[in-house]
């Protein structure tokens, strides 16, 4: 955001003050409502949720009573509103060309890995994320306080963590940490059904509790950590918390309700509503549910289950519709979620009972209606049951709420649309006003089983003044094959998304090869290669094994994927969600983390890993 003069800039000045005495006294009240001490700093969380609320506009579009109720809006306003000075502390924070081909070519020569951490025979499961938190955005990063932690896909047990957080993360060459890799701040067995993390943890505001869910053979498992540090040395030599019942003002601490008894949970990660603490949650067998108790609970005392609440899904038996993470705007209450029928629903959620608000709306479903459903049966007459014309006709991730548009996005790897399947859709929160762009070839036919289409990015333009020069970047396919696309989309009539594509560049010549979640980065304090105004970078990765596998950053600085810009690392089997940290100008202390997804050998790296890159040149 550039004021135009004196008056402009004197009146950004004024929401400049407003937002961080918002800042300090939101976050403050908070931390109170968390039975803690009063604290003197201001923390931020970056998880799996922050991705999927934004806010366009800039701050003079702000409701700043709304972002006082919803601290993820709160951190979006300040990372790219407060100043950023360099050579002091100040906010510690995060925060092209157009045609048809010209691939990414990795640049491999002196790449150094700043470190890696093993994790044993777990992973980050495929575009889950792991989840930061700065203990002070008003301070220089903190060696010992700031941490990121890393749900595994594995059970627990002594010799296998599938809960771990590193911290003395800003360590590498000259690091502000020292050298070598992070170190363990603690590793646990988080079990207590034998089950694995298949999702993606929540942090609390006060860093101090991991919220997740454990995902068993038959069953799901809500848990709040309170996390000791020095509890656990490695991913291989894990303690178990002490369970609830037993714990004291100074133990560990891991409280659990079970909320299925019949269903686990592969795609729905915990969202929690900071301000009346309540999490809500999915189970495969098309149910969410609303559990209480989340981050304030009394000690011993266990979160509890408010309501459940079955996705209406027309027919008898067939496919189960499978939630993705469901999104809640705390603004008008309502929950949004999508399924792998296809389907998005929007429900009433901040009641004492839930109800369909709104839905459902077929976005994917390789052909079928939300009468007739992909593999459900029981639906005719009048209609015969649907088989979906071609696979990845669901909605794997969780939708992008726009808090200041009212708009929700929505991602699927096959509407059924003849040679250009793969869609992004942009709704109303009551699912009115569908605009539709397609991405690609997609999965329709017999093309591929798997090719799903995940979350993609907006630019920085699209968080500032003039939303309608932004641009919402994602991944789809080439036009007539399967290879890795990428492409933007304008917002010329702001707030509603331009009805085809602004641009596409080719990722690489390789079919069959999909893309991780998209994650953006808007860094100040970097200068990218194409010189002054050129911070505003693309974070993403390509799954496959070797030599396909690749995390990748673009300068999308003017709007466009700016060829020959890309930095890549190479890792056999890809990378998981991607999560940034820092602007800071210190060493070492602006990075991405991300898990790999397989058994790799860079670097430091000769395990399944946790990884740490800078993000400027990945090294």
């Amino acid at each position: 955001m550039i004021p135009s003069g004196p008056g402009e800039r004197m009146k950004l000045l004024r929401y400049r003050r407003l937002l961080f005495g918002f800042l300090v006294a939101s976050l403050g009240v908070f931390g109170q409502a968390q039975d803690q001490p009063r604290q003197q700093h201001v923390g931020r969380v970056l998880d799996w949720s922050y991705h999927h609320l934004v806010l366009s506009g800039g701050l003079p579009a702000a409701d700043l009573d709304v972002a006082k109720a919803e601290p993820r809006i709160l951190f979006r306003l300040a990372e790219r509103n407060l100043p950023r000075a360099a050579g002091r502390p100040g906010i510690n924070q995060n925060r092209g060309e157009r045609g048809p081909s010209l691939p990414f070519r990795p640049r491999k020569g002196g790449v150094k890995i700043d470190w890696s951490v093993p994790l044993g025979s777990g992973i980050v499961a495929p575009n889950m994320y792991p989840a930061k938190y700065s203990f002070d955005i008003n301070a220089a990063p903190s060696c010992t306080n700031d941490y990121v932690v890393f749900g595994l896909n594995v059970a627990g047990s002594a010799g296998q963590a599938n809960l771990l957080a590193l911290n003395q993360l800003y360590r590498g060459t000259g690091g502000l940490c020292g050298t070598g890799a992070a170190s363990v701040n603690w590793a646990y067995n988080g079990s207590t059904a034998g089950g694995a993390v298949r999702t993606s943890p929540v942090i609390s505001l006060d860093g101090t509790k991991i919220a997740y869910v454990e995902s068993a053979a038959g069953s799901t498992v809500f848990h709040i950590l309170t996390w000791k540090a020095a509890e656990g040395t490695s991913a291989t030599a894990a303690v178990t918390p002490t369970l609830n019942g037993a714990c004291n003002a100074t133990s560990s601490c891991l409280k659990s309700v079970t909320f299925s008894s019949t269903a686990t949970a592969t795609l729905a990660s915990p969202w929690v509503d900071y301000a009346t603490d309540k999490a809500f949650v999915g189970s495969d067998d098309g149910n969410i549910y609303r559990l209480s108790c989340v981050f304030n609970c009394a000690l011993n005392a266990q979160p509890t289950v408010d309501w459940t609440f079955s996705l209406p899904v027309a027919g008898t038996g067939g496919s189960a519709a499978i939630p993705n993470g469901p999104v809640y705007d705390s603004q008008t209450g309502h929950l949004v979620v999508g399924d792998q029928l296809g389907e998005l629903w929007t429900i009433n959620a901040s009641g004492a009972s839930p109800g369909l608000f709104a839905g459902p709306v077929m976005i994917g479903g390789g052909s079928c209606t939300t009468a007739h459903p992909p593999g459900r049966t029981g639906t005719s007459p009048p209609a015969a049951n649907c088989t979906a014309n071609g696979g990845s006709f669901g909605i794997p991730d969780s939708v992008i709420l726009d808090g200041s548009a009212g708009k929700v996005f929505a991602f699927s790897g096959n509407d059924g649309t003849a040679g250009a399947s793969a869609v992004v859709a942009q709704l109303n929160e009551n699912l009115t006003g569908l605009v539709r762009v397609h991405v690609g070839l997609g999965s329709v036919g017999s093309t591929i089983a798997n090719w799903n289409i995940h979350t993609g990015a907006f630019d920085n333009t699209y968080f500032g003044a003039t939303p309608n020069t932004g641009h919402l970047f994602v991944c789809g396919t080439g036009a007539a094959d399967t290879q890795p696309t990428h492409y933007w989309i304008g917002f010329a009539a702001y707030p509603t998304m331009d009805s085809t594509t602004s641009g596409f560049l080719l990722r690489t010549a390789v079919n069959n090869l999909p893309c991780a979640p998209y994650t953006e980065l808007f860094n100040p304090n970097i200068t990218l290669a194409g010189g002054a105004g050129h911070h505003d970078l693309l974070v993403s990765g390509l799954v496959g094994g070797n030599p396909n596998g690749f995390v990748i950053t673009n300068d999308i600085s003017t709007g466009a994927i700016i060829t020959g810009q890309a930095v890549s690392v190479a890792y056999p089997g890809g990378v998981s969600g991607i999560v940034v940290d820092n602007v800071s100008t210190a060493a070492q202390a602006s990075s991405v983390y991300f898990s790999t997804q397989g058994v790799v050998t860079v670097g430091t790296c000769n395990s399944r890993c946790a990884v740490k890159l800078t993000q400027l040149g990945l090294n």
